[in-house]
């Protein structure tokens, strides 16, 4: 296919080269000034390391700091980015005949969820007059039987409700291989030619059908487009902890996604959900490698998602990220303990994007991305190094002759100004996207959706005040990721936690404990050899170890984050203003779903409708029917519940078995073995 040339590049070249030259000349800039005074008194091995370290964590600092200031510039405008080749700029009507598919993967998810939001997407098409172009898939990868047949019921049920047989559909993979990238890879090889376009979601995503709909005009007005990713904005959560992150995500998220868009231009990213791709490319262009070696830095790609926007442009094609477009949405992990978990798995995921770097063809701004991803990881060891530099260079400081503490880097006098200024460039630096949000909203009278200037102005600050308690906690677990990912310790994608669940004081001592006893050792142990002022420097990092189990324990609670909300602390303007998809999450538009009593491997073995449901989305196993014969004859002599999960799945999986038990249950002659399938026992003889 022939596509257009990519007229915004010139625009993308010069506001890049604009990007480097803020990053690197601060950093730089402050790292002399810093040399220009260690040189005088640190041996020269010492002052090297610390520089280094220090301009990559301010450069770090430096990046988000000019993507805020650029996306308030461009909110403060107006209007959006203009530069040639916006997709935007191009809407037109669908043709016809114009197909999306949109696919959402499943694994050991809550099912009502699934399918309220499943719904709600659905429905909000319908009233959009879009429906007719989009087709549903929940593409299962559930493992455990009882959940998967709460799956194939929800789906038969949500079909009768919404007269949608033929348009939704539920297919499970008997085998999950390369977890969530290899069931989209399955779709796209299976049932992808049927289909121009598909909008991946993940399990807790939501979508407004005109914003969907307006996806699909950009698609076919720009040929030359493969992806097209929203900004979906965090939803839903009551904890604590999950309310503060939705706070923080929806105040500062607009300012950082402006300027974010504004640097990559065609060459945006991907977060693997909430998008729409042209299915021809990415089944073509997109799978992904198996890196050389073994896992974690090696073999399957754990986050594939960056992955396939470089090989996307790397074909041609281009890849637009697009903030301003509403009706996008997505929830966020409910506790601490739940984030640091899905951290884990990212950090071995970014850092095997490092692997690609030198790889042929791939643009420059997406091997930025997998730096900057590499980066938010390798930030928190650096970080705790530069920490131990500076550790010994007061101790340095303080036994050096004729040098004293007055002189350490670390305390402030008219002849030695040098830690005042540092700190307050990297406190603009931090702190500054957060005023430039605060201002954005005020200047547009928006702050009533945040709880009124009162409300945002006092989140704000609790916001703030959180993030620094729970930054030396991130730094600590941050660098056991990398240091475990770097010694071969791998990890495997799991089901994430959906709920709002709260954390006992015991995990939380499990998991937190060891911060809190490293924190007491090294305020009692560091005391003597640090000068006061870096020993007082250094109090609020170890406040943040010492607090971390009764932080992750309080920030977990619902009760706590619903009182927030009545005072009107953490309010994010879905709460003021509840767009109609979120309503329907609620559990009263989903009662039609079937609440199953008992054991559901049963219900499928025992119900006629149930059992045809599930026989009729199954395929007749002929290799398995040697064995699903003798767990047949088990399951009838023995009872259903002497069948292990792994035997449940076996049977579940061949629908020749599955209408044979059905049979065979009914049939019964014995009164307790009726009894044992929930058949009453009446005898037949």
């Amino acid at each position: 296919m022939k596509i257009s040339p990519r007229y915004w590049e010139v625009f993308s070249q010069s506001r890049r080269r604009w990007l480097t030259a803020l990053i690197v000349l601060p950093a730089a800039g402050l790292g002399l000034l810093l040399q220009s005074f260690l040189d005088r008194f640190l041996p020269l091995w010492l002052e090297i390391v610390t520089l280094v370290i220090f301009v990559l964590l301010f450069a770090w600092i430096s990046a988000g700091f000019w993507t805020a200031l650029v996306g308030f510039l461009l909110l403060l405008r107006g209007r959006p980015d203009t530069a040639p080749g916006c997709p935007e700029q191009h809407l037109v009507p669908p043709r016809a005949d114009a197909r999306v598919a949109i696919l959402m993967p499943i694994y050991n998810e809550d099912v009502e969820r699934v399918f309220a939001g499943l719904q709600s997407t659905y429905r909000s098409l319908q009233r959009a007059g879009a429906l007719q172009h989009f087709d549903f898939f929940l593409l299962s990868d559930t493992r455990d039987p009882a959940v998967w047949l709460q799956e194939e019921q929800a789906w038969s049920a949500l079909c009768r409700h919404l007269d949608a047989f033929g348009r939704i559909h539920y297919r499970r993979r008997p085998v999950n291989n390369h977890a969530k990238s290899g069931n989209v890879a399955d779709f796209c090889r299976r049932w992808g030619s049927k289909y121009e376009y598909m909008v991946v979601l993940d399990a807790d995503s939501v979508m407004q059908g005109e914003t969907l709909y307006r996806m699909l005009e950009m698609m076919e007005g720009n040929p030359h487009v493969g992806i097209l990713q929203t900004q979906p904005v965090a939803v839903n959560r009551e904890t604590l902890y999950a309310r503060i992150q939705q706070f923080a995500q929806q105040l500062y998220g607009p300012l950082f996604s402006m300027g974010l868009r504004f640097w990559q231009l065609g060459d945006g990213h991907f977060i693997g959900h909430n998008a729409m791709l042209r299915v021809a490319p990415f089944t073509e262009f997109c799978a992904l490698p198996v890196l050389p070696g073994k896992p974690p830095l090696g073999g399957q790609l754990l986050s594939h998602d960056f992955v396939e926007a470089s090989l996307m442009a790397r074909a041609g094609w281009e890849v637009w990220f697009l903030p301003s477009l509403p009706g996008s949405w997505e929830e966020v992990p409910p506790t601490l303990i739940d984030d640091l978990k899905r951290d884990r798995r990212w950090a071995q995921g970014n850092l095997q994007h490092l692997r690609l770097l030198a790889a042929d063809g791939l643009r420059s701004a997406h091997r930025y991305l997998f730096v900057n991803g590499a980066m938010s990881f390798l930030a928190a060891p650096l970080w705790g190094l530069f920490l131990i530099l500076g550790a010994l260079a007061s101790w340095h400081f303080r036994r050096g002759p004729g040098i004293g503490e007055s002189l350490s880097v670390f305390q402030y006098s008219a002849s030695n100004p040098l830690p005042v200024w540092i700190f307050a460039i990297t406190a603009v630096f931090l702190v500054g996207p957060k005023i430039l949000a605060m201002l954005w909203v005020l200047l547009r009278g928006e702050s009533r959706s945040f709880g009124g200037a009162a409300g945002l102005s006092a989140s704000l600050f609790l916001e703030s005040l959180v993030s620094v308690l729970l930054a030396p906690v991130r730094m600590v677990f941050h660098s056991l990721f990398v240091i475990q990912t770097l010694r071969g310790r791998g990890v495997h994608w799991g089901a994430q936690v959906r709920g709002d669940e709260e954390t006992s004081w015991k995990s939380a001592w499990q998991t937190f404990g060891f911060c809190t006893l490293a924190s007491a050792v090294f305020v009692i142990f560091l005391k003597p050899y640090l000068g006061f002022w870096h020993y007082a420097w250094l109090l609020p990092i170890f406040g943040g170890l010492a607090a971390s189990v009764p932080l992750a324990v309080l920030t977990s609670r619902p009760a706590w984050g619903r009182r927030a909300r009545s005072w009107g602390l953490f309010v994010i303007p879905e709460e003021v203003h509840q767009p109609q998809e979120l309503r329907e999450l609620a559990r009263e538009h989903v009662d039609f779903l079937p609440q199953l009593a008992g054991d559901p491997f049963i219900h499928a073995v025992v119900d006629p409708h149930f059992n045809a449901v599930h026989a009729g989305l199954q395929r007749n196993r002929s290799g398995l029917w040697r064995i699903s014969a003798g767990l047949c004859h088990k399951a009838l002599t023995l009872g259903p519940q002497e069948l292990s999960r792994r035997e449940r799945n076996i049977l579940l999986s061949d629908r020749q078995s599955m209408l044979a038990l059905h049979r065979a249950v009914w049939s019964l002659s014995d009164p307790d073995k009726s009894a044992a399938w929930g058949i009453p026992g009446v005898s037949r003889s």
